[in-house]
């Protein structure tokens, strides 16, 4: 009997060999650009012109910065570790990138997006569609909205305080006073979730306070479940967004899309709030539920669209202040002087007084040294190690250097910070740097190395609320108790949208700092 593969075409056999032979010489004629390209003058390891593989690989893991923090020790202020990849931490070039020439973003962004076609705006590359978005969700994140958000952060950060005094009166196993111990990292994740739901979604998510009864009208576990599917939706568009490009040149096109019950949950608060107009509160859901539209075609948003607006929101909204929060504690207890001077600087409040207003902090002298502690923190914890840009069609020259087109140049923000060339001490914990007037043995910040928040038109939406949820959050918790830091724990960390802690735990003792029997209030403005 004659078998399939006898009865194939003779040219079929050799088609596999054939593909093969042509992916080799496509990768071959690719070799010899990169190594004739004029990026070949620039410093960087032998393999940059042969293969992305190990960036891939370290982006995958989340080890990019490490690999980019050694290159700079080694190469200096640029250099090429791909065929088209180069990576920048000087002042001047860094702000030609980002505002004077204005680099689009690379697409990676974009395919991190569920729909690339139809992204939110940190997955929007494209210039008028993502000047149309950023134009339409603005007013939510002026500080005089933000400011009128206050009572809503106060709640959340209220169920933390008492959280933690609950933690405290609990009986210890054996009868013995023991400290209490808390993880951190999870308590500020939970806290920025909460905070992010109640100011954009209309409810909690019930993470601080587990036996808060959210009023919903639909499943309450469905509404709690929705944290977990944007993050882990989100890191696996991370880890695959080159496989996902991969695949779509071979004609494969792979979404990512959000879990059913998600997007019910969600289509379930539009319809809620359809069908009683008056208890509606206005937030930047009902905003994008009553006036979004793609900014690409102007065609009125449907619910996944609106989804994807709001996923990128939670997640830029709640990574982002999280792990800036952990640093800063980890900053704080790791230099006792300087811990020990902010507590002295904050007044001793009772869990039962009222909370500090962000506004109070932002605008008291009192707490001065706190704002320079959140900006010192800001400088060496910059919320992303790097900012990906291109070249686009046009070359461009940088510190001398020949750019061509389509080259993919990061600005290196971490490596900025830290550079002495811009910074004394640049590893130092050094608050000092940002009072006014500051110590007259303490050197300046030079603000033109210092971008927190990026810059330009591509700069933090956001960085308003986060703000006001750091400094709410830091001058209530130090006010009330005291931190110390569990030892043993080895921190490292991950950058795949947002630095984080690579283990997601940091674990601290927690002593009140006030009185039960004799509460200590002060007088809040």
């Amino acid at each position: 009997m004659e078998t399939l593969s006898e009865r194939l075409p003779v040219y079929l056999h050799w088609a596999p060999l054939f593909i093969l032979a042509l992916t080799f010489i496509y990768y071959i004629i690719g070799v010899i650009k990169a190594i004739k390209s004029p990026l070949s003058r620039l410093p960087g390891p032998w393999y940059a012109p042969l293969t992305t593989l190990r960036l891939n690989y370290a982006f995958a893991r989340g080890t990019i910065w490490k690999a980019v923090e050694k290159s700079h020790t080694q190469y200096g202020p640029i250099f090429r570790l791909g065929p088209r990849q180069v990576w920048i931490s000087d002042k001047e070039a860094i702000k030609a990138i980002l505002m004077t020439v204005d680099l689009p973003k690379v697409t990676m962004y974009a395919e991190i997006s569920r729909d690339r076609t139809s992204p939110g705006l940190f997955g929007e590359i494209r210039p008028d569609p993502h000047k149309r978005l950023k134009k339409f969700l603005s007013p939510a994140f002026t500080i005089a909205y933000v400011d009128g958000l206050e009572f809503l952060f106060s709640k959340c950060v209220g169920d933390l305080i008492n959280r933690y005094v609950d933690l405290m009166s609990c009986p210890s196993p054996k009868g013995e006073k023991a400290p209490v111990v808390t993880d951190l990292m999870e308590d500020l994740h939970s806290l920025a979730l909460d905070i992010m739901g109640e100011c954009s979604f209309g409810n909690g998510f019930g993470q601080t306070n587990k036996n808060r009864k959210l009023e919903l009208e639909f499943d309450e576990d469905v509404w709690r479940t929705i944290p977990t599917a944007i993050f882990r939706g989100m890191t696996r568009r991370y880890q695959f967004v080159y496989i996902k490009r991969l695949l779509r040149r071979l004609g494969l096109n792979v979404e990512f899309d959000w879990p059913r019950e998600m997007i019910a949950a969600i289509s379930a608060v539009a319809s809620h709030r359809k069908a009683t107009p008056k208890s509606v509160r206005p937030d930047l859901l009902q905003h994008l539920l009553e006036n979004g539209e793609r900014p690409d075609s102007g065609v009125k948003m449907g619910t996944r669209e609106v989804v994807d607006q709001m996923a990128e929101i939670l997640l830029a909204g709640s990574e982002t202040t999280s792990g800036t929060i952990a640093c800063f504690f980890l900053e704080i207890l790791r230099n006792p002087e300087i811990k020990d001077k902010l507590m002295k600087s904050l007044p001793i409040l009772h869990p039962s007084d009222p909370i500090i207003p962000s506004k109070t902090v932002r605008t008291s002298p009192e707490y001065e040294y706190l704002e320079a502690c959140i900006k010192e923190v800001l400088r060496l914890h910059p919320i992303a190690s790097e900012m990906g840009r291109r070249t686009g069609k046009t070359p461009i020259e940088l510190m001398g250097f020949h750019l061509p087109a389509h080259t993919i140049v990061s600005a290196s923000y971490r490596q900025l910070h830290r550079d002495p060339k811009y910074w004394v001490e640049p590893l130092r914990f050094w608050p000092e740097r940002w009072l006014d007037p500051r110590p007259s043995d303490v050197p300046a910040p030079d603000m033109q190395a210092y971008y927190p928040f990026s810059a330009g038109k591509h700069s933090c939406i956001g960085k308003n609320f986060a703000m006001a949820e750091i400094r709410m959050l830091t001058a209530n918790i130090f006010s009330r108790f005291d931190l110390a830091e569990v030892p043993g724990q080895n921190i490292d960390y991950r950058q795949y949208i947002t630095m984080q802690f690579e283990k997601g735990s940091w674990k601290a003792f927690l002593t009140p700092r006030y009185q039960l029997s004799h509460p200590v209030s002060a007088t809040i403005a």
